[in-house]
C-alpha cells in the first residue's frame, strides 16, 4: 500500500514548523535558524534536510523541561530608560503523537509548552507564556486532509511596540491535498490567523485566507510548486486590506548534505488609501559541511501591519545565518547573527510615516551534552535597533545559562 504513495519530497510551508518540535531535540547538530527578530514568526528549522534531523519518536508521550536564567540589561527594549533584570524561564514540554502524516491512516500530534517568566527585580512583570499546537489528519491513497491549530500567549517586548506587549496569537488552517497522478499534488486550504493585544492602544489584526496550490515532484531530490493565496486583513482603527499573493517554490537537495528551499513571488494589497504590489521571499539554504559542522543562511521579504501605528504597514526585509561546530563528543559551539530592516508606510488615514528600523543581533553559544537526555548551555546575545524614531531605538545585552532535559 505504501508503494502507491508518490515519492515526492515532503512539502512543508515555510511558516508551518511549530508542530515538528514535537519530540525533536531542540538543538540538533545543524544550527537552528533564530526566530524572526521581532519574535512573531518562527524560523524555518524544518528546512534542515530530513536525513540530518533527529527522528521523531514513535507513538506516545514526549515530556521535557527547559530552564534558562539570564541577565538582560534592557528587558523592555526601551530607547531612553533601559531597565535591567535577571530573568528566569521555566518551560515544561508535554507532547503526544499517534500516527504520522507520512503514512496512510489517521494521525494526531499536539504540543503544549507553558513558560513561567520570572523577573527578580520587576516582579510585577512576572507572567506565564503559553504555546499550544495541535495537528490532526487522515491520509489516503490519493487524498489527504490536515487540520492544524496554533495558539500562543506572549508578553515580551517587541520592536514595533517598543514596550511589553501582552497578546494572544492564533492560527487555524484546514488543507486538502489530492494526488491525481504519481508526482502531482493539488492543494486547497482555508485559514485564519491574528493577534489580539491586551493594551487598548495597540491595534489587533486578523487575516483570513484561501489558497490554491500545485506541487510537482520532478525527482526524489527536486520539487517545484506554485500557489495563489487570496484573502483580507482586518486591522483595528485602520479598516480592511484585500490581499492577493502568487508565489513559486523550489525545494532542491542536490546532494545529501545540501538543502535549498526558496519561495518567491509578488503580493498585491488594496488599502483604504490606494494599493501596492511588492515582492515576497522566504528562502533558506542548509549545508552540512562535514560531520559535526553545519551552516544555514535564510532571507525573507514581506509586509505586515503595525500594532503601534494603526494605518501603517511595515515592509520587512531580513537575512540571518548560523554555523555550528561539534567540539569533541559532547561540546557544540554555535554562532548566529541576523539583520532586519523595517520600513513603515501609510496605508490608511492621514499623516506621514517616517519610521525606519534597522535591527541587528548576534548570538554565540556553547552547549554540553551530558547524555541523551540532559544538555547544558551558556549564551550571549547582543541586539541593536538603529531606529529613525527616537522613542524606538534600543540596545540590548543578554548573557545566561540554560538546560534542557528529555524524560
Amino acid at each position: 500500500v505504501a508503494d502507491e504513495l508518490p515519492p515526492a519530497i515532503e512539502y512543508i510551508p515555510l511558516q508551518e514548523v511549530e508542530l515538528n518540535d514535537v519530540g525533536v531535540d531542540e538543538r540538533p547538530d545543524l544550527p537552528q535558524q533564530d526566530d524572526r527578530i521581532d519574535d512573531s514568526i518562527d524560523g524555518g528549522n524544518d528546512l534542515v534536510p530530513r536525513d540530518e534531523q533527529p527522528a521523531i519518536p514513535e507513538d506516545g508521550w514526549d515530556l521535557g523541561l527547559a530552564l534558562e536564567v539570564a541577565y538582560d540589561d534592557n528587558i523592555f527594549l526601551s530607547a531612553n530608560r533601559p531597565q535591567s533584570d535577571i530573568v528566569l524561564r521555566i518551560t515544561p514540554r508535554i507532547a503526544y503523537q499517534f500516527g504520522t502524516p507520512d503514512d496512510q491512516g489517521y494521525y494526531v500530534r499536539f504540543l503544549y509548552r507553558p513558560s513561567g517568566v520570572i523577573y527578580f527585580e520587576n516582579s510585577d512583570e512576572t507572567r506565564l507564556d503559553q504555546d499550544f499546537a495541535l495537528e490532526a489528519g487522515v491520509v489516503g491513497k490519493r487524498s489527504e486532509l490536515h487540520v492544524r491549530t496554533l495558539l500562543r500567549r506572549l508578553g515580551d517586548a517587541t520592536p514595533d511596540t517598543g514596550s511589553q506587549a501582552e497578546r494572544s496569537e492564533y492560527e487555524v488552517e484546514a488543507r486538502y491535498t489530492w494526488r491525481p497522478r504519481e508526482k502531482i499534488r493539488l492543494e486547497a486550504a482555508i485559514g485564519v490567523e491574528g493577534e489580539d493585544y491586551d493594551q487598548a492602544n495597540f491595534a489587533d489584526s486578523e487575516r483570513s485566507y484561501g489558497e490554491l496550490a500545485v506541487r510537482y515532484a520532478y525527482s526524489p531530490k527536486t520539487e517545484f510548486g506554485a500557489a495563489w493565496r487570496f484573502g483580507s486583513e482586518r486591522i483595528d482603527f485602520a479598516g480592511t486590506q484585500d490581499v492577493n499573493r502568487a508565489t513559486a517554490r523550489m525545494i532542491w537537495r542536490p546532494r545529501e548534505k545540501w538543502s535549498i528551499d526558496v519561495e518567491a513571488g509578488f503580493e498585491h494589497r488594496d488599502y483604504t488609501s490606494g494599493s501596492d504590489t511588492y515582492p515576497v521571499v522566504e528562502a533558506r539554504v542548509d549545508w552540512q559541511m562535514k560531520e559535526g559542522t553545519g551552516f544555514y543562511l535564510g532571507a525573507y521579504r514581506r509586509e505586515e501591519s503595525s500594532a503601534f501605528f494603526p494605518g501603517q504597514n511595515i515592509e520587512l526585509t531580513g537575512i540571518n545565518a548560523g554555523v555550528s561546530q561539534r567540539l569533541g563528543s559532547r561540546w557544540t559551539g554555535r554562532l548566529e547573527a541576523g539583520y532586519e530592516q523595517g520600513d513603515y508606510k501609510r496605508v490608511s488615514g492621514t499623516g506621514p510615516a517616517r519610521r525606519k528600523d534597522k535591527i541587528f543581533y548576534i548570538q554565540p553559544s556553547l552547549d554540553y551534552q551530558l547524555n541523551d537526555q540532559l544538555r547544558f548551555g551558556v549564551f550571549y546575545r547582543y541586539a541593536r535597533n538603529d531606529s529613525s524614531g527616537p522613542a524606538f531605538g534600543y540596545k540590548q545585552n543578554q548573557v545566561g545559562v540554560d538546560m534542557t532535559y528529555d524524560f
